[in-house]
This record gives structure tokens, C-alpha cells and sequence, in this order.
């Protein structure tokens, strides 16, 4: 009787508390945060509210990531903490007429956004070179780092500028003097260059000094990391 008493005691009796003691967590990503709160409670858990961020896929209030993981045993009562969807990420285009490129640029890369296509029209009423307006219009909402078309205005396509010296300097820089000297930057390519920081100009397709007609369009070669 003792040797039965003992092995209740110490063997069998401690595996029938752990038994009730745990909970094998389920997996509630996807679900909203009403529905994994029900899930967790169902098998004694509870849930902590973590970080929200943006997800191009989940709507807004979905459960993208759960610490625990589902599948995972854990003591009861203890907390879950919830990743939640913000949902897609989306900004909004700025007004852009009557600005340059150069500041049409900055402005729709300060509201999560990137200069596409460019579409040249004719007013002669209004500067060579200013933004007429965009597409999608001011006001549209769209997807993070989405492109806006550019309507930019042509009246001198004929006159000759100068191409300016782009080696050695970093993109975003050559971006802004092509600007400045009526040129667009058209199709980049890479090169591995481990000695020069990333995204530096080492190649130019029209060599600095040359005259080109206004809005001509020069590829450059950037250095990149191997």
C-alpha cells in the first residue's frame, strides 16, 4: 500500500496537475481580435495587444504574428501577445502643379510615394518645366511607394543645355542637378564597387560638357555592394 501511495503521490498525481495546468496554444493569426480573444479563452489564455503595423495583405484588425506561436504548450492564464494589422499602407498624392521636378520629386517621396512616368504637354501661358498636374489626380489614396504619372510642361524642347559632371556624385544628388539643368536621369545600371558607397554615379551615357537639346534623357551606372 505504501509503494501504491507513493506513486500516486509522486508520479501520478503531479502529471494529472501539469495535465490541467497547461494549454496548447492555438493559432489565431488572421483572425480579428475578437475572435482570437474567444480562441485563447476557450483553452484558459488570455491576450496582450502588441505592435500594429501596415500589411499589404491582411485588413485592418487581422492578427499577422502571435508570441506565443500556435501549437506551443504553455501554463494557463498566461498572455498571448498579438501582432495587428494597420492594414495596407497608403498615402495620398500631394499637390504638385506649378512645382518643379526637382520639388514634385520631394514631395511625393515625403508622402511614401515615387515619381513615374513622365507625360509632356504644351502651355505656353506657364513656365518650360513646371508640374501641370498628375495621375492619379491631388487627393487620390494609394498604396505605399506607388507611382504618380507627372504632366510636365514643354514649351522650349528645342534649346540646348549643357550636361553637367554626374561622376562620383550619389544618386539622389544627380537626380536633383539633372533637374536643375532641364535632364532627366532615364535607365540606371550596377556595378560592384566595395570602395565606393552604394548608389555612387561611375558612368554617365552622355559625357559632361556635351550639348543636348532641354529634357534629354542620360542613363547612369552605380556603384553597388557585392
Amino acid at each position: 500500500m505504501m509503494i501504491i501511495a507513493l506513486i500516486l503521490n509522486f508520479i501520478i498525481m503531479p502529471l494529472i496537475v501539469k495535465e490541467g495546468s497547461e494549454a496548447r496554444v492555438p493559432d489565431v493569426t488572421g483572425l480579428s481580435l475578437q475572435a482570437s480573444e474567444a480562441k485563447l479563452n476557450d483553452v484558459g489564455l488570455g491576450l496582450i495587444k502588441g505592435n500594429e503595423e501596415f500589411h499589404q495583405e491582411l485588413p485592418m484588425g487581422a492578427i499577422i504574428s502571435q508570441r506565443p506561436e500556435g501549437g506551443e504548450t504553455v501554463k494557463k492564464g498566461r498572455r498571448v501577445i498579438l501582432t495587428i494589422s494597420k492594414g495596407s499602407a497608403s498615402a495620398t498624392v500631394p499637390e504638385l502643379e506649378g512645382y518643379s521636378l526637382r520639388e514634385a520629386r520631394f514631395l511625393l517621396e515625403k508622402e511614401g510615394l515615387r515619381p513615374g512616368e513622365i507625360i509632356w504637354l504644351i502651355d505656353e501661358s506657364k513656365p518650360d518645366g513646371v508640374i501641370l498636374g498628375s495621375a492619379p489626380y491631388e487627393g487620390t489614396v494609394m498604396k505605399l511607394n506607388a507611382e504618380v504619372q507627372l504632366l510636365v510642361n514643354r514649351t522650349d524642347a528645342g534649346q540646348l543645355v549643357v550636361v553637367p559632371d554626374f561622376i562620383q556624385m550619389d544618386l539622389q544628388s544627380a537626380y536633383a542637378l539633372a533637374e536643375e539643368n532641364f535632364l532627366l536621369i532615364g535607365e540606371l545600371g550596377y556595378e560592384v564597387h566595395n570602395d565606393l558607397l552604394p548608389e555612387t554615379v561611375i558612368w554617365q551615357s552622355i559625357p559632361a560638357g556635351d550639348e543636348v537639346r532641354k529634357w534629354s534623357v542620360i542613363d547612369l551606372t552605380i556603384s553597388k555592394l557585392e
